[in-house]
């Protein structure tokens, strides 16, 4: 069996060591660390030589996905669990399209992150969605960065504090903040929310 080596990045110190004591006792796993700040990853990363990241989709002042998306254009080329308060199935989803490996929600049986990492591990995937109620042929796809968008969009970030957190103009947010409303035919952030939301 080939073992991993895992990090853990979460801005919430309990929660990389009640995750750490979890996965460490899996076969699969070789090592563990941790870190509450993305900044501090890259390193850990080239150090260790970390073939799976669990992380959060809000770290603090950083986007997990925009995070993911950064990582891999550094030559990132290993495993990422997405590891979230976000139940809505639009963060699994958006995890699926951005090429996570799997999302788990922290509400769910901490026995369902243990067994996402060993499916991850065996080189599974490990989403969980529920079926669409009206699926049609033109459902609703964004690029990467129309994804990290919206997640800041729907936590009640302003164009001005997105743009700041890319390093993009807020003109270019405002033209994302469209298309997206585009897609998903509604005209407003309150639509938006109880779209993604079904």
């Amino acid at each position: 069996m080939t073992q991993i080596n895992c990090l853990i990045i979460d801005d919430h110190p309990l929660v990389c060591v009640a995750i750490k004591a979890l996965i460490t006792e899996l076969p699969s796993v070789a090592s563990v660390f941790t870190t509450t700040k993305a900044v501090e990853a890259q390193s850990l990363i080239d150090k260790h030589g970390i073939n799976l990241i669990v992380l959060d989709v809000n770290l603090g002042d950083h986007d997990g996905f925009d995070f993911m998306r950064r990582l891999s254009s550094k030559g990132y080329r290993g495993k990422v669990l997405f590891f979230s308060a976000e139940g809505s199935p639009m963060f699994s989803e958006l995890a699926f399209k951005l090429g996570a490996d799997g999302y788990v929600c922290k509400a769910e049986s901490h026995n369902i992150l243990k067994d996402a990492v060993a499916s991850i591990a065996n080189g599974y995937t490990f989403f969980k969605f529920k079926s669409k109620r009206h699926q049609t042929q033109d459902d609703t796809m964004l690029s990467q960065r129309e994804a990290v968008v919206m997640n800041h969009l729907l936590q009640g970030r302003s164009n001005r504090e997105i743009a700041s957190i890319l390093s993009i103009s807020e003109k270019t947010v405002s033209t994302y903040k469209k298309r997206i409303l585009d897609k998903y035919s509604v005209s407003n952030l309150v639509e938006l929310s109880r779209a993604t939301a079904l």
